[in-house]
């Protein structure tokens, strides 16, 4: 009877160990499709100065401001993507006049790149840590803290606590990550138990 019950109990086993990698693989699945469906959006303001970091605040409304209906126009990523490419000197001559009219003449530089963001929660959506396409704007030296966004689908918002989540944000995620991306991105990660950390 003991061995019987041993054989049940290692069965069991390995079918929740199989269950959670299946889940796991799932995951990495939506993941990979998160972080090639989307354009990302990075500032770095010119030092922690209280001054460098205000100022980058305001160079973030003034940009999204600018950019906010070309986004909207936007339908893929590609489309977005040509459209940051387009605009990358009228970004920068957004970015200088923000800063002039607060009596900086900073360097503005203005790039669309892959780089690697960090998990980032946005209150609806968290997006996970990885290498995404992205516009970049270096202010001065560019070594004060970031700030980053969701650029392409237009979830760019000036409180981070408050995600945008209309319906034409939420389908046009959909279309670029899929239901599952979408259903991924408004979970917060789960930790797996102890004897499964190797998945990690």
């Amino acid at each position: 009877m003991k061995k019987k019950s041993n054989i049940w109990m290692f069965f069991l086993a390995a079918a929740v160990i199989f269950s959670v990698i299946w889940a796991k693989e799932e995951d990495d699945k939506a993941d990979q499709k998160i972080k090639q469906g989307v354009v990302r959006f990075h500032i770095r303001a010119n030092s922690n100065s209280r001054k460098d970091q205000a100022e980058k605040l305001l160079v973030r409304d003034q940009v999204v401001a600018y950019l906010k209906p070309c986004m909207e126009q936007a339908k893929t990523k590609e489309d977005a993507k040509r459209i940051l490419d387009s605009r990358k000197k009228d970004i920068a001559k957004v970015a200088k006049a923000t800063l002039q009219k607060r009596g900086r003449d900073l360097p503005v530089k203005v790039y669309l790149t892959r780089e690697k963001f960090p998990e980032k929660d946005y209150g609806s959506y968290v997006f996970p840590e990885g290498t995404y396409d992205a516009l970049r704007i270096d202010l001065g030296n560019a070594s004060g803290h970031n700030w980053w966004c969701v650029m392409f689908p237009d979830l760019c918002i000036t409180k981070e606590s408050e995600a945008a989540k209309d319906e034409n944000t939420r389908k046009k995620l959909e279309q670029q990550v899929g239901k599952k991306g979408v259903k991924k991105l408004e979970r917060k990660k789960e930790k797996l138990p102890w004897f499964l950390k190797w998945l990690e």
